[in-house]
């Protein structure tokens, strides 16, 4: 029982944490954008790095979970694997951004930078996954067309 337990809560999340987490890099990213701040990328970074590559608890996660338990939010199970791929997304973007801040590239920055804010409000305020689209539209069909 406990092996079906934990597939389980590696397929399934909660669509309500997704958001509040979202939310959070939301707030981080523009603080990032408009401070310019080494520490606040590569802490995310390191988030989104836990959140793509592990089932452990991020520290955002670990604090939208808290939360969403606070609020007395009522779970609404979603679909892992896209988010996680869009968790994928999110560090190849964050880890970009924070290169160009470290090689002073201010234009890529901004693009970087905007790129994910936009993608993290989608999430927050309208429940839009972007990195979603992109596992449901091309890695997906790719996967499926490997398995055949």
């Amino acid at each position: 029982m406990g092996a079906v337990n934990d597939n389980a809560k590696r397929l399934y999340g909660d669509a309500g944490v997704i958001r509040l987490i979202a939310a959070q890099v939301l707030v981080l990213s523009i603080l990032a954008l408009w401070s310019g701040s080494q520490i606040v990328m590569g802490f995310l970074v390191i988030d989104f790095a836990i959140r793509a590559f592990t089932y452990s608890m991020s520290p955002l996660k670990w604090s939208a979970q808290k939360l969403s338990k606070g609020l007395g939010n009522t779970p609404r199970p979603i679909f892992l694997p896209p988010k996680r791929f869009a968790a994928l997304l999110g560090f190849i973007f964050s880890t970009s951004w924070l290169l160009f801040l470290l090689l002073s590239w201010p234009v890529a920055t901004l693009v970087i930078g905007v790129t994910l804010i936009v993608a993290a409000s989608l999430e927050a305020f309208f429940e839009i996954c972007l990195g979603c689209y992109v596992y449901n539209w091309v890695v997906s069909p790719l996967m499926q067309r490997l398995k055949s």
